[in-house]
């Protein structure tokens, strides 16, 4: 449902182990009616002079959505359509994270970026957990009103955010 274009767009942290960092996001994208075919998937290979994504049907071709070194870490996005902004949830690795660590939010105009932070602490108030995103259903129709949902603590905790708009920039295709 709201869907940009045709295409489902998955973010992971660049590692093959869910439980360990990794120095990158990387972003793949598949049209919606071939999620089973493995054939279908392209890899966000960078961005030309413009600032138009690349992209590539070969893995090894990949390039990064995000460099953080030793910080990138489980993660959820959603789009907020009346924002037209999509929004990263990132947990920041520190020890068992469901007791410690650091979390970021982080927004963009386009699934590939560029990212800017809205928020970012190294030690947050409670543990950031094991999971965290901004649930579309959850976001106010204006798009300023949101609710963070994470496992917090090894709690299934909630947090209201109030976005205050400083200045909307978005890449022109």
């Amino acid at each position: 449902a709201a869907a940009r274009d045709e295409f489902v767009y998955i973010y992971s942290h660049d590692n093959n182990s869910a439980y360990e960092p990794a120095d990158q996001m990387l972003l793949a994208r598949v049209p919606k009616d071939c999620m089973t075919e493995r054939k279908a998937y392209e890899f966000f290979a960078g961005r030309s002079d413009s600032g138009n994504p690349a992209w590539t049907t070969e893995i090894a071709h990949r390039a990064a959505v995000f460099t953080h070194p030793g910080h990138c870490y489980r993660s959820g996005f959603s789009y907020n359509a009346a924002l037209q902004r999509y929004l990263w949830c990132q947990i920041l690795p520190g020890g068992d994270t469901r007791f410690a660590g650091g979390f970021g939010i982080y927004d963009a105009p386009e699934p590939w970026g560029p990212w800017t932070t809205i928020f970012f602490t190294n030690a947050w108030d409670v543990g950031p957990g094991e999971s965290s995103s901004i649930p579309t259903k959850w976001i106010s129709d204006d798009g300023r009103t949101v609710h963070l949902v994470f496992s917090g603590d090894d709690h299934f905790s909630v947090r209201r955010g109030d976005l205050k708009i400083t200045s909307v920039s978005r890449l022109v295709p």
